[in-house]
């Protein structure tokens, strides 16, 4: 089985968001080059008043919590788990790893890459009151490298855990070695979301302990309820946890939808969402008079999405006339202009601005070309014949879905514009919307759909994660696509993923990146859109949240400025 850790978000509502410098009416910033890499109005605990509650507007609800899970691989899933469980690591804005104290005091690895030692904090306890040791991280190891037999209900083996021979005891339970077969590079996407070893060891408790319920925690807060109606999750302050006590008394996880939380945003009924690049969205928290728009990089981009695994894009040639019918300037003004965010296509699948080797790698892919477009649609077999569809041998049009959830202003935007600019090549679009639900469990997930617009978002700055939603396929038959909703990657994909793996020198590893976003372009996959924005709506005196960048959230840390 292959798990991953990267969250695909649909359209609007799933960014999440960035905190910032500039509010509406401030400095706008006129290139990707200025936008900072983190806002989270950062403060000293001591000057973070104790108590309160958060309320935090998330995209839609979410049933299932294993974050392993094929259906648990969402953003809103992601934020509401780092508050409850386990990760050994974490990461500061500029991407650099370091150890997460209350459940590693040290690590090292070898010179040679080849073992990675961990010191386990002793104090730390699962929620039943069992320690967290070795025995836990050598569980997960296991599961996630596709080594335990069962049903479990996850794509594939997990990047990293596939490169690990064993996990070994040290000293005491809460030492332990691990040790891959080659060097690997990219030690700190290993372990995030730590399950207790008897859940990942039970296929059945993988698959339903933590569906529509969080038993077993170990974090700052810890799980009080889900209100089945609504969605919303409310997790509370952990009185037994080790660390440092969480300020908040609790954080109240609401979904719904954008333009209902920037009212109530307004109202002070919510204290932050994701605005993303909403337009009447973005325009409405301006009204609350203590609040603010945050403006940081994010680590994602939007993008559209086309299903290789269909007949009418199984067709490199089909794929790269989409690309090229497309104006993607059009496309990336039409979310960014509204919302004081520089509106430049220029996206990479892997590497964000904030980092000095971001570069676009379209190559002749990334400008519109309309008689190229033609051209290669008409060598595919796809004529036009007398009429304004194309059609091929067999006398089949050429039409193609575009899928978008329901309400989600952007996407349907976005639908709209491709439909013009496909409609001057011959390719008919018909836009098909569906409740959330509905659209990635029926379509999204079941490759039941030619084309979409999601934002992708990864949780650690390596970019290696994202192998398991641009590689593949991971199994022997090439029917598993893991997280690849486009269905289509390349045995070179595949060997630079390898490669990038084992590397530890930064340049050298980011160049690598480079090639792989190039050879996903040269692929006809995921047609990057823009860099997705780090715009949440938040007051004034939140602290210690907001656009996060590639830094790790801190949840025990989060609160209100003392007055």
């Amino acid at each position: 089985m292959r798990t991953g850790r990267t969250a695909a978000l649909a359209a609007p509502a799933l960014a999440l968001a960035l905190a910032a410098t500039a509010c509406s009416g401030g400095d706008v910033a006129n290139s990707l080059d200025e936008i900072p890499a983190a806002d989270i109005n950062a403060q000293d605990r001591r000057d973070v008043r104790d108590g309160g509650t958060l309320r935090w507007g998330t995209h839609s609800a979410v049933s299932q919590y294993m974050m392993h899970h094929t259906e648990g691989n969402l953003g809103d899933a992601h934020h509401i788990m780092g508050a409850l469980m386990p990760s050994p690591f974490a990461f500061d804005e500029n991407g650099e790893v370091h150890n997460r104290e209350p459940y590693l005091r040290d690590y090292e690895v070898s010179d040679d890459g080849r073992e990675l030692r961990m010191e386990l904090n002793p104090d730390a306890r699962w929620s039943n009151g069992d320690p967290i040791t070795w025995e836990d991280y050598e569980q997960q190891a296991m599961t996630l490298g596709g080594k335990e037999e069962g049903d479990f209900d996850a794509p594939g083996q997990m990047h990293g855990y596939d490169r690990i021979d064993s996990v070994e005891r040290g000293d005491s339970e809460y030492d332990l070695t691990v040790r891959f077969s080659e060097p690997f590079g990219e030690i700190g996407l290993l372990f995030e979301h730590l399950y207790p070893k008897e859940v990942m060891a039970d296929p059945d408790r993988f698959n339903e302990d933590y569906l529509e319920d969080v038993p077993i925690t170990a974090g700052p807060f810890e799980f009080e309820s889900l209100d089945a109606g609504s969605g919303t999750v409310t997790v509370v302050r952990n009185d037994d946890w080790w660390g440092e006590p969480a300020k908040l008394d609790e954080i109240i996880f609401q979904p719904g939808d954008p333009a209902a939380q920037a009212g109530a945003f307004v109202n002070d009924e919510l204290d932050t969402f994701y605005v993303g690049y909403e337009a009447a969205e973005y325009s409405r928290v301006q009204d609350r008079p203590d609040g603010r728009v945050t403006q940081a990089v994010d680590n994602g981009f939007r993008f559209l999405e086309m299903n290789a695994d269909t007949e009418e894009l199984s067709d490199v040639d089909v794929r790269h006339a989409v690309t090229l019918a497309l104006d993607r300037s059009e496309m990336a003004a039409a979310s960014l202009e509204a919302i004081d965010w520089p509106d430049d296509p220029t996206a990479n699948r892997l590497l964000r601005s904030s980092s000095e080797d971001f570069q676009e790698n379209s190559g002749d892919l990334g400008e519109q070309d309309v008689e190229r477009a033609n051209q290669l649609l008409e060598e595919a077999g796809w004529s036009l014949g007398d009429g304004d569809v194309r059609t091929n041998a067999e006398g089949d049009r050429l039409t193609l879905r575009f899928f978008c959830p329901t309400g989600v202003r952007s996407c349907t935007n976005e639908a709209t514009i491709a439909q013009d600019h496909l409609s001057e090549v011959g390719i008919d679009v018909s836009v098909e919307k569906r409740g959330a639900e509905e659209y990635f469990n029926e379509h999204i997930y079941t490759g039941d759909f030619e084309l979409s617009t999601f934002a992708i978002t990864g949780s650690t700055p390596y970019v290696g994660e994202m192998f398991e939603n641009f590689g593949g396929p991971f199994d022997e038959d090439g029917e598993d696509w893991g997280y690849n909703n486009a269905r289509t990657s390349t045995p070179e994909i595949n060997e630079k993923f390898d490669e990038l793996a084992v590397e530890t020198d930064r340049e050298r590893y980011n160049a690598i990146a480079n090639e792989i976003d190039a050879l996903m372009w040269q692929n006809g996959q995921s047609i990057p859109l823009f860099q997705r924005p780090g715009t949440w709506a938040v007051p004034e005196d939140l602290a210690n949240f907001g656009a996060f960048g590639l830094a790790s959230i801190v949840y025990e840390d989060i609160g209100f400025v003392r007055q």
